[in-house]
C-alpha cells in the first residue's frame, strides 16, 4: 500500500468521528408563544472542553480587543479564527505546536492534538453549511511559498480536515506576489479593493488569510416607514446622525443590575440569532469587561418579553493582524524565526509567518416577514405579553453584540458598535 494510501484514510476516519460521534442536538417542543426552538445539546467529555476551550479564547480575543482598540468598531469570528490556526498547527511541532494549541484555549494534559482536530470538525461543517445556505461567506486561505519543498501530507490534512486548499506562490517576487494576493482576495472574498496587503517581506514562508462576511436578515423586519435619522451618542462629545430602526417584537430580553446591562436576544433566519447588549450610560471598562465574560448567564436570567426596538442600521469592518495581536494572549512562537514547521516542511530555515482575519458585518432593515404596518403585532403576540406597554430598548449609544447559532449556541462573530457610520 502507497504512504498516499495509508494517509488519506486519517482524515476521512476523523472527519466521520467528528460528524457523527461529536455532537447530538435535540430539539425540545417549543413552550406556548414561543417563537425561538429550545436546543439541548448534549456532547461527548472531550467536545465539552473542545467547546469550552473556544469559548475561553473568543473572550480573551475580544477583552484583547477592546483594550487595544476602545474608540473604534470591532468585529470578529472567534470560531473562525479559532479554526484556521487549528488547521495550521497540523504543520507544527514540539514547543510551536504546544503554545498555539494551549494559546487556543486547549489543555494538552486531558486531551491529544488529534482530539482537538476531530473536536474541530463539527465548527468547519457548521461554517461551511451557513456559507451553503447563504447566510455567511467564510474563506481560509494559505499562502506557502514555492521555493520551499512541501510535506504532502499536510496538503492532504489541510484539506481533507478543514477544507483549506493551500496555494502556493513566490514570495520573493514581492511586487507580483502583492498584486497576485491582492487579486485573489478581491475575487475569491468578494472585497472591493484592491489593496488588501500593502507590504510584503519576500522571506515569508506563510500567508494566513482568514475572512467572514455577514449580513443578518431579520425573522421579522423592522418598519421601512417609521425609519429617520437620530443622534446616536458615541461619547461625552461626540454625536453622530444614524438612520435608526424601529419596531414592535416579542423577544428574549434580560436586565443585570449587577453588570449595569440590558439584553435582548432578536432571531435571524437561517437559525441564527443576534444578542445585542446595551450597557448603561457611563459604565467604566471594567464592567464592560466583566460584561463579555457573564454573557451566559444574562441568557439564564432572560425571559421572553414584548419589546420596543429600536437601533441603528450599520456596517462594521475589522481587519486583524494576528501576528501582532495573538502574542498579547501568549500565543507567540509561531510568530518567530524559530517557529518549528517541520510538519510542513523538512528544510530548516527562519520562517516568517503571517496572519491576516477581516470580518464585515452588515445589518438593515431586511427581514423575511414584514413587520404590520400599524405596529399592532395582535395576531402574533398572546394576548397576556402586551396588556400593558412594550418595553423600550434603544441602542443609542455604543453596545455590543454576538451573533450565535440557535441549536449550538457558538457565538460565530463577536462586536462593538461605537460609531455606526464609521465603517
Amino acid at each position: 500500500m502507497s504512504h498516499r494510501k495509508m494517509h488519506l484514510p486519517l482524515s476521512l476516519v476523523l472527519i466521520l468521528c467528528g460528524l457523527l460521534n461529536g455532537i447530538c442536538c435535540e430539539t425540545k417542543e417549543r413552550s406556548k408563544g414561543n417563537s425561538y426552538p429550545v436546543s439541548s445539546w448534549k456532547i461527548s467529555p472531550i467536545h465539552h472542553k473542545i467547546e469550552a476551550g473556544n469559548k475561553d479564547f473568543a473572550h480573551k480575543l475580544f477583552k484583547t480587543l477592546l483594550m487595544e482598540h476602545p474608540r473604534k468598531n470591532i468585529i470578529f469570528s472567534p470560531l473562525s479564527i479559532s479554526a484556521s490556526l487549528a488547521m495550521l498547527s497540523l504543520g507544527t511541532r514540539s514547543t510551536t505546536l504546544t503554545n498555539l494549541l494551549e494559546g487556543l484555549g486547549f489543555d494538552l494534559k486531558v486531551m491529544t492534538v488529534w482530539d482537538v482536530h476531530r473536536g474541530f470538525q463539527s465548527v468547519v461543517q457548521m461554517l461551511k453549511q451557513l456559507s451553503r445556505e447563504g447566510h455567511l461567506k467564510h474563506r481560509d486561505t494559505l499562502f506557502i511559498d514555492s521555493n520551499r519543498k512541501i510535506n504532502t501530507p499536510f496538503l492532504w490534512d489541510t484539506e481533507g480536515l478543514y477544507d483549506v486548499t493551500a496555494q502556493m506562490i513566490d514570495f520573493r517576487d514581492v511586487k507580483h506576489t502583492k498584486k497576485q494576493i491582492n487579486h485573489f482576495v478581491a475575487e475569491k472574498m468578494h472585497k472591493g479593493t484592491k489593496r488588501f496587503i500593502t507590504s510584503l517581506n519576500p522571506h515569508t514562508f506563510l500567508f494566513l488569510i482568514n475572512y467572514v462576511f455577514f449580513k443578518g436578515i431579520w425573522k421579522m423586519a423592522f418598519h421601512t416607514n417609521l425609519m429617520h435619522k437620530e443622534d446616536f451618542f458615541v461619547d461625552e462629545r461626540t454625536t453622530v446622525q444614524v438612520d435608526m430602526m424601529w419596531k414592535k417584537e416579542h423577544v428574549i430580553y434580560s436586565r443585570s443590575e449587577k453588570l449595569f446591562v440590558t439584553m435582548v436576544k432578536i432571531p435571524f433566519i437561517g437559525n441564527m440569532s443576534i444578542v445585542l447588549v446595551l450597557p448603561d450610560v457611563g459604565q467604566p471598562d471594567s464592567a464592560v469587561k466583566e460584561m463579555v465574560v457573564q454573557r451566559a448567564t444574562l441568557l439564564k436570567s432572560s425571559g421572553m418579553r414584548w419589546v420596543h426596538l429600536i437601533m441603528p442600521k450599520f456596517k462594521i469592518s475589522s481587519k486583524i493582524d494576528l501576528k501582532k495581536m495573538l502574542p498579547k494572549m501568549g500565543i507567540s512562537n509561531v510568530f518567530t524565526t524559530a517557529a518549528n514547521f517541520s510538519g510542513i516542511t523538512e528544510e530548516d530555515f527562519p520562517a516568517i509567518f503571517e496572519a491576516i482575519h477581516e470580518a464585515t458585518m452588515e445589518v438593515s432593515e431586511e427581514g423575511r416577514m414584514d413587520t404590520p404596518k400599524d405596529m399592532d403585532l395582535s395576531n402574533a403576540i398572546p394576548w397576556h405579553t402586551h396588556a400593558a406597554a412594550p418595553l423600550v430598548v434603544k441602542f443609542n449609544r455604543p453596545f455590543f453584540l454576538f451573533v450565535e447559532d440557535w441549536m449550538t449556541q457558538r457565538a460565530i462573530l463577536m462586536g462593538k458598535v461605537f460609531n455606526p457610520i464609521a465603517e
